[in-house]
């Protein structure tokens, strides 16, 4: 019987997702990307992703606020004093029909900018979802809900695994890498600029950390510093020496650090630069970086990138008023510089933008900021964004105790992040089949590709 590859990993997935243990099905996961025997070369183009995931949970219902009279009072009677100004309001069109019209803060003009020109879109209260849910269902049944829903910590990691039953230690931009990532590479396709992450790491996959500034060097092995060359030879004489496999263990990651460190110092070191400014904080200057890196995207030969980036402090429990409008205006200067740089590096279409948070948060102002909620919107950005739109379902009924208030202002999302995921990794290049690999819960949701991405 001739092999069919696309029959085999249709029946392998089929029976290793229906295992009840992660790991029975990370394992798989493991064989599968051997038995596959792809990698990143598969593909012909370039094409990155690039994850913001905004710290602490943006609030993000003031970022699109209604606009005709009559909604604008509601959100105004439940925001209080955090109602942004509606003659201060930026009006937006869209191609789908929403419930009511919508507008964006004076502080995210930079966006709206985008907005306008077709290469910014919203994605409508979204968030971690084990299927589609009614009030009345989470109210009832707490089996509905997500494990620990207004927590901090878990909640990221929700958002980042893409597999909310589970205690995994896989995120999907790592599973993603699992499956695509060029093995005889040494640099990971998942490079991050803020740290460890569970969303770039994988079963076999790990993500490239390093800084805004550039990658940070073995200081005591680093060549150069003249006081250092004494120290750097003894140290590869007992290296080499040292033929115990633990030891040739221990020399292998020392070596490939140290080749990654070398590669990225010098493409950085040569990549072209231009004109545009980026503002001088570190949110900004991450993004600078990923720029400056998918600009070398041919000597670092990899097909397929996927960038994470982050902000903090939109914990917005208190002094909201004042703070969470400069976050706002900080995230989209920072982003428009970016969307700028990519075009002028003639990137704009290959190199997709999107955000990610713990949580939306209440409407309910508590007096001087907002509480942990659950529904939120997200940005998606690039040329090959369908802009100009808003993407999913806005909330019908902003009222307190409506059928999409879950209480307090608790908005139930009405997109999971499962298809969110989905959309953006299908544009990505992920067959079918390698979709539902990386996410296991996606076939509860009837709609798999939100249209965001042409």
């Amino acid at each position: 019987m001739k092999f069919n590859r696309r029959n085999f990993l249709k029946s392998f997935l089929g029976s290793s997702l229906g295992a009840s243990s992660i790991g029975a099905t990370l394992g798989s996961m493991s064989i599968m990307n051997s038995v596959m025997a792809q990698s990143s070369n598969r593909f012909d183009d370039y094409k990155a992703l690039v994850c913001i995931f905004l710290h602490g949970g943006n609030d993000s219902f003031n970022m699109l606020v209604p606009t005709a009279e009559s909604e604008y009072q509601t959100y105004s009677n439940i925001r209080q004093n955090l109602a942004f100004p509606q003659a201060n309001l930026l009006s937006i069109n869209t191609k789908t029909a929403m419930p009511y019209n919508l507008g964006m803060p004076a502080q995210m003009a930079p966006l709206h900018q985008l907005y306008q020109q077709g290469q910014l879109a919203f994605l409508a209260n979204c968030g971690p979802l084990l299927q589609p849910v009614t009030k009345s269902q989470a109210l009832s049944n707490e089996l509905f809900l997500p494990p620990q829903l207004f927590s901090h910590n878990d909640q990221q990691k929700h958002w980042q695994s893409g597999w909310l039953e589970q205690s995994t230690n896989t995120g999907w931009a790592g599973r993603m890498a699992d499956l695509i990532m060029d093995t005889s590479n040494p640099l990971s396709m998942n490079i991050s600029l803020a740290g460890s992450n569970l969303f770039q790491t994988g079963t076999t996959a790990l993500p490239y950390s390093m800084n805004a500034s550039g990658v940070e060097n073995f200081e005591a092995l680093n060549p150069e510093h003249q006081w250092n060359a004494q120290r750097i030879e003894i140290f590869e004489r007992l290296i080499n020496a040292n033929k115990h496999q633990l030891g040739q263990g221990y020399t292998d990651v020392l070596n490939r650090a140290q080749s990654n460190i070398s590669l990225l110092s010098n493409v950085i070191s040569n990549a072209a630069t231009n004109e545009i400014t980026y503002p001088q904080n570190n949110f900004a200057q991450q993004l600078k970086m990923v720029a400056t890196l998918a600009s070398t995207q041919q000597n670092l030969n990899q097909q397929r990138q996927i960038f994470f980036v982050s902000m903090g402090e939109f914990d917005t429990h208190d002094a909201q008023a004042t703070k969470h409008p400069q976050l706002l205006q900080k995230l989209s200067n920072g982003l428009l510089a970016f969307q700028n740089d990519l075009s002028e590096r003639g990137l704009a279409d290959n190199i997709t933008t999107f955000t990610m948070s713990d949580f939306g948060r209440t409407l309910t102002s508590n007096g001087d900021g907002t509480d942990h909620g659950w529904g939120g919107h997200q940005m998606i950005m690039g040329g090959a964004v369908n802009g100009g739109n808003i993407y999913g379902n806005l909330p019908e009924d902003l009222n307190l105790d409506s059928d999409d208030d879950l209480g307090d202002g608790r908005m139930i999302p009405t997109t999971s992040v499962d298809q969110y995921a989905a959309t953006l990794a299908r544009w990505f290049g992920l067959t079918e089949n390698e979709l539902n690999a990386v996410l296991p819960n996606l076939n509860r949701f009837e709609q798999q590709d939100l249209g965001f991405l042409s």
